[in-house]
């Protein structure tokens, strides 16, 4: 799969869950954005890998756990990790924090049935 040798050198496991929607969708705007290796053109031109890197080289606290998927309005980076929850570290407030407990949760706050 083109996306599991994308992220492979970011030394984290892929959910299995995103990684079906990215390969359905790629990346897009689901009431929260998500970002995959292309994206719709209402999302900055960024992969997932590239996102988690600049979230990386900037320092912040649990990028290095899993992948940026997104990012809340105030710039917080969306960390998925494999198999587990979406983390979120909200830099005013010095505090890491659970949005989710997984991507499919995640999806399923922000959408509508």
């Amino acid at each position: 799969m083109e996306l599991a040798s994308a992220i492979s050198p970011l030394g984290v496991g892929l959910d299995p869950d995103y990684a079906e929607f990215v390969e359905r969708f790629g990346g897009c705007y689901v009431g929260v954005p998500v970002y995959g290796l292309r994206n719709s053109d209402l999302l900055e031109h960024v992969s997932v890998v590239d996102l988690t890197l600049r979230f990386r080289r900037d320092g912040w606290p649990g990028t290095d756990r899993g992948l940026v998927v997104s990012f809340d309005p105030a710039g917080n980076p969306l960390v998925l990790t494999p198999g587990g929850p979406v983390t979120s570290y909200d830099h005013d407030a010095g505090r890491a924090y659970e949005l989710a407990q997984g991507f499919a949760a995640l999806l399923d706050q922000h959408t509508e049935d």
